[in-house]
């Protein structure tokens, strides 16, 4: 508005420029004394920037730990397969350190159905559910935690999209508070 006035000036508009730049000048008095200024305006823009700013860090917070949920998620049906292949192994090698047992004792004459043959048969077989009961408690432990985990994460994630509102809006408030301060 300044330049056009000025301009008007130099080209000849005598009048018409210096009743422009008056009302200019009215215009700038008007807003200086509305308390506007260049400074309010660029911490109005400082403010709402911050606001933003504040909730995408939220949300970006949010989402990396809600991949995090997913991840460990995803992570307990391989927890479970590996259980089972720990169990197919277990059986697997009780039952053939089993029929080497039975082969000793056949191989040296003794009847299998009785007798120390039958006690070590049975106390293999209690070791075997043992060990098969033992892993299965390992592995519900380790989907238990990896649940837990993806909870915890979700939670969290919740918290920091909510603690990124909050941020922003006590960084708007704080704004506002300095801006009616200078009154």
């Amino acid at each position: 508005m300044f330049m056009l006035a000025g301009l008007q000036t130099l080209i000849g508009g005598g009048a018409a420029a210096s009743g422009g730049a008056t009302a200019a000048a009215a215009g700038a008095t008007a807003a200086a004394s509305t308390g506007i200024s260049i400074s309010s305006i660029l911490q109005g823009v400082a403010t709402v920037g911050g606001l933003a700013a504040s909730v995408a860090a939220g949300r970006a917070e949010k989402e990396a730990n809600q991949l995090r949920a997913l991840e460990a998620d995803a992570e307990q049906p391989l927890e479970n397969l590996q259980g089972i292949s720990r169990r197919r192994s277990l059986k697997a090698a009780a039952l053939e350190a089993i029929g080497e047992q039975d082969v000793a004792y056949a191989g040296s004459g003794v009847d299998l159905s009785t007798g120390t043959a039958a006690q070590a048969r049975r106390d293999a077989y209690g070791e075997l559910d043992l060990g098969l009961a033992s892993d299965s408690g390992t592995t519900m432990t380790r989907l238990s935690r990896l649940s837990e985990r993806a909870s915890s994460y979700r939670r969290m994630g919740k918290r920091a999209l909510s603690l990124g509102i909050l941020n922003g809006l006590t960084g708007v408030a704080s704004s506002a508070s300095r801006y009616f301060d200078r009154g």
